[in-house]
């Protein structure tokens, strides 16, 4: 199987595998709610499914390398098909917590379908390799909303469960005719950050991505809550609204980041996500018509369109070539462990402090990175 065909093989899994994901972002906090759930309970119900993938990523990498990916990928899509069938068929929050468990679990798969990229790939060619699982992932998270907004009002808030069951059934039959059965050697995930702790930036850049997950997944969590306090906004507008963000986020990244980092560099680039982050953040509390709502969700968009491919060139330029897949991978878990906390904490302090609170807290956040990486910017890429 050539390069090519493997690069579109992980391209559709990684796609079907997102599309359930990017469906019940608009859909499963007030889906939650209307089963007596409060922003409390919905942050801990977001975060469990990064929990269990954070906890499954690396099981389910060390099983992939021992039977082969394709298996262990097809075996979790059956998984979270169940999981999203789970979702429409219950009428108890205990087994919405059960079905996004699973969900979450089979989740980690994602590690398996990357692992196939850099089995191979030469480490010089890993880079682009990954952009293939980037392009999946941002296309999920742009046509999950859009088929959550479609099918509601055909099939009710039960319909984009069964659609996102129906694609990972698909996935479970692509993967086994699709996908090589290549297998590898996953590193450990704490050799690799021992490794990250002898460079102080590298220690930072990893800092960042964990705080920039639990500020952004903070708001991403609560945005359907706060969208449908102040403007009333159901599933199918908050499914528009994140397919607004989703294609934003695309766009920008194919057009204004590639011209923007030639000529600003990574770390300003950096700097300036973080700027749109933390501004879009403190915006949205404050809106009150549904226009206006654009203004912050295009600012967060972007922010996430330059910070975050700025962040993993900036990771992947300092380590070697035989070391990216394993450092970019650390980088990944560190990340996940963030979108753990995040919509737990967010949850709280929309039920404890009002609204408002997850937005200008997660706005603190993003502005305090940004003045400490433009603090850093002038450090030489040798220190």
């Amino acid at each position: 199987m050539n390069r090519r065909s493997v690069y579109g093989a992980v391209f559709v899994t990684v796609l079907l595998n997102l599309l359930g994901f990017g469906m019940l972002l608009p859909l499963l906090p007030t889906y939650a709610r209307d089963f007596g759930a409060s922003a409390a309970v919905v942050g801990v119900l977001i975060a469990s499914y990064s929990a269990a993938q954070f906890i499954s990523a690396p099981v389910l990498g060390r099983i992939s390398d021992r039977v082969g990916r394709a298996p262990v990928v097809a075996a979790c899509a059956l998984v979270a098909a169940g999981g999203y069938l789970l979702f429409a068929a219950t009428s108890s929050l205990t087994w919405i917590f059960v079905a996004r468990i699973l969900t979450g679990f089979a989740a980690g798969s994602i590690a398996a379908a990357q692992a196939t990229i850099a089995d191979v790939t030469a480490p010089t060619e890993r880079g682009q390799g990954m952009a293939v699982v980037g392009a999946g992932i941002g296309l999920g998270i742009v046509l999950g909303p859009a088929l959550t907004a479609l099918s509601i009002p055909i099939g009710g808030t039960r319909a984009p469960f069964v659609i996102a069951a129906i694609a990972a059934l698909a996935n479970a039959i692509w993967a086994m005719l699709a996908l090589p059965r290549t297998t590898g050697v996953t590193p450990p995930l704490l050799a690799t950050l021992a490794r990250v702790r002898r460079d102080p930036l590298l220690v930072l850049f990893f800092a960042v991505n964990f705080l920039v997950m639990v500020a952004f997944s903070q708001i991403e969590s609560q945005l359907p809550l706060l969208t449908d306090h102040l403007l009333n906004f159901g599933p199918v507008e908050n499914g528009y609204l994140f397919m607004y963000v989703g294609l934003v986020i695309v766009a920008f990244q194919l057009t204004g980041t590639r011209w923007l980092s030639r000529r600003l560099g990574d770390r300003r680039l950096i700097v300036i996500g973080l700027a749109c982050f933390a501004l879009g953040s403190a915006l949205a509390p404050f809106v009150t018509a549904w226009w206006q709502i654009a203004l912050p969700a295009g600012l967060i968009a972007i922010g996430n369109a330059t910070q975050a491919p700025s962040l993993l060139s900036a990771i992947s330029g300092r380590v070697g070539a035989d070391e990216q897949g394993a450092v970019l991978g650390a980088s990944h878990s560190i990340g996940s462990s963030g979108r753990i906390i995040g919509p737990v904490l967010g949850g709280v302090l929309f039920g404890g402090t009002g609204p408002a609170s997850p937005f200008l807290t997660a706005a603190a956040v993003f502005a305090c990175l940004a003045a400490v990486m433009w603090v850093r910017r002038g450090v030489s890429a040798g220190s």
